[in-house]
């Protein structure tokens, strides 16, 4: 089923974490592993962050339209930065690949990149679909980005602010913003013809993780009902000003949402497994747990076997199989890990021709997880 387009990343630059750049691709959708501003020509990656950009949207391009692809089925881009200075150099070569109003959605994302790697971009691609921007009335982004958007029944918001619609400005205190996130939300899929019934997956960014049983409470109020709630990742994240939370979210139109889970192995919060609408399936985060003591694993390479091993569980409750991945985000503590996490999943995935895309991640996970996954599959 997945089909796989490479652009070549030099092996030493894999060994210190870079990932291969890979669009996968199943049915109508793509999606792809980090593309940075390698120079395809020369192997090399070029000095300084402003042309890396440029280079990194230029791959983009070529790997897409590999794919069969191209800018106008781009559904979200997620941009990857090390540091909040270079959110400064974003803009102009999106203006130049987006030079109307009807651009994707957006998210910008800062995090420990490779040693030397300035971004990093990540597409979501629907071929053959109408891009339609979402917008919430009264809300809007600083950048020349939507609240979101529409290809098809594929909806990809942007984040997602406590902001209050009635004046455009961010709520005071972090319970207001948590009911105003999540209200948000509820506003965003409005917009996109349905209701929060079709979210499928929700990544929530908070700045003070006192504050995540309040966030959960409401989690549960919106989603009461055990085996009908979206996958969901929650991370600490170093946001600006006074917001405590943001939220963003991946829809999908026109199905029932189902919950999957693999006895032996839950979430301490009231999250599933994993999450489908339709033949997209979603995972919340994945870790190295033992079925049959619901225990953790220790060290590294038991973390790797019994992760994986919860893939082929939930792929299995799913009717599904390794093929049917398309995508992979890897957390992980440390990027000298990734030759041995790239060296098992050769062992999941034995076709070098047809590998997901493989997006590796070194943020803030507690110090007795080595590696997590998020799974996108089409099933």
């Amino acid at each position: 089923m997945r089909q796989s387009f490479y652009l070549p990343v030099p092996k030493q630059w894999c060994e210190r974490g870079h990932d291969r750049m890979i669009a996968a691709r199943i049915g109508n959708l793509v999606l792809t592993s980090g593309i940075s501003g390698f120079d395809p020509k020369t192997g090399r990656i070029p000095d300084g962050p402003e042309r890396q950009f440029a280079q990194a949207f230029e791959n983009t391009v070529s790997l897409l339209n590999m794919a069969g692809a191209g800018p106008e089925s781009v559904g979200l881009l997620t941009v990857w930065i090390p540091g909040r200075s270079h959110r400064a150099f974003i803009n102009r070569d999106w203006l130049q690949l987006y030079p109307t109003a009807n651009r994707p959605a957006r998210k910008t994302n800062q995090v420990p990149l490779p040693q030397g790697v300035e971004v990093q971009l990540m597409a979501a691609c629907v071929m053959g679909e109408k891009r339609t921007p979402i917008e919430i009335p009264g809300l809007s982004h600083k950048d020349p980005l939507p609240m979101g958007a529409r290809l098809g029944d594929f909806v990809f918001s942007s984040v997602i602010a406590p902001e209050n619609p009635a004046t455009g400005t961010l709520v005071e205190g972090a319970l207001p913003q948590i009911d105003c996130a999540f209200e948000n939300m509820k506003r965003f899929m409005k917009a996109a013809g349905s209701s929060d019934s079709q979210i499928n997956h929700v990544w929530v960014f908070m700045k003070d993780f006192a504050w995540q049983p309040d966030m959960v409470t409401r989690w549960v109020t919106d989603y009461p009902d055990f085996g009908d709630r979206p996958a969901r990742k929650t991370l600490p994240y170093d946001l600006a000003g006074d917001s405590q939370i943001q939220v963003q979210l991946t829809g999908m139109l026109g199905g029932r949402r189902k919950n999957y889970e693999i006895p032996g192995v839950g979430h301490d919060d009231p999250i599933p497994m994993a999450s489908s609408i339709g033949p997209l399936l979603q995972s919340s985060g994945m870790f190295g747990i033992d079925p049959a003591t619901g225990k953790r694993a220790e060290g590294l390479t038991a973390q790797l076997d019994k992760a994986l091993r919860n893939i082929r569980a939930l792929l299995d409750q799913a009717d599904a199989a390794a093929e049917n991945i398309l995508h992979l985000t890897v957390m992980l503590q440390d990027y000298a890990d990734v030759p041995q996490v790239s060296g098992a999943l050769r062992d999941f995935f034995p076709d070098e021709e047809r590998m997901p895309a493989v997006k590796f991640i070194t943020y803030r996970m507690p110090a007795h997880w080595r590696v997590q996954f998020h799974v996108t599959a089409m099933i």
